[in-house]
């Protein structure tokens, strides 16, 4: 009975041990700067189901207070969920009012071919610290990248706005 007892303890052990080996990721080829990000937001949007494979969000950082509007810089990552690599698609300043319709901005014009324009929730592009291969304005006009953006400035400011 003891060797049947001692048999069972080593059987056990090494089970226990090969379970928790480290077992190797695939490795991918994917390039994430060759996607066309805008080409899988409206695939998105078009299903009932997200895609699996990239994530979209947006960070935003506070750049500016002003009185009657806050000037948040946003920034637009996809992040391919296989890899963990991410990617900056687009980076933008813009007004955040305290209330919707309070005031009339005067900002410069931007640089690049994007147009300048307000957001559905009365939130303004401003223009001034664009990066990324993407225009802010088209990425915003997709409802999962601009619930993340409302998300993100709703946490970086303390506010209540809806989505």
């Amino acid at each position: 009975m003891k060797p049947l007892k001692n048999i069972a303890f080593i059987a056990v052990l090494l089970i226990g041990i090969l379970s928790f080996s480290k077992s190797e990721k695939p490795t991918t080829t994917l390039n994430i700067d060759n996607i066309n990000a805008l080409e899988i937001l409206s695939k998105q949007d078009l299903t009932c189901r997200p895609n699996s494979d990239f994530l979209f969000y947006v960070e935003s950082s506070l750049v500016k207070k002003s009185r009657g509007f806050n000037t948040v810089n946003a920034r637009v990552y996809m992040i391919d969920r296989s890899t963990g690599q991410y990617n900056l698609l687009a980076s933008e300043n813009v007004a955040v009012p305290f209330h919707k319709e309070m005031i009339a901005l005067d900002y410069e014009t931007t640089t690049r071919d994007c147009e300048l324009t307000a957001l559905e929730n009365g939130d303004k592009i401003v223009g001034n610290a664009n990066s990324g291969n993407y225009c802010f304005s088209e990425l915003m006009k997709n409802e999962t990248v601009y619930n993340s953006y409302i998300n993100s400035t709703n946490k970086l400011l303390n506010l209540d706005r809806s989505l």
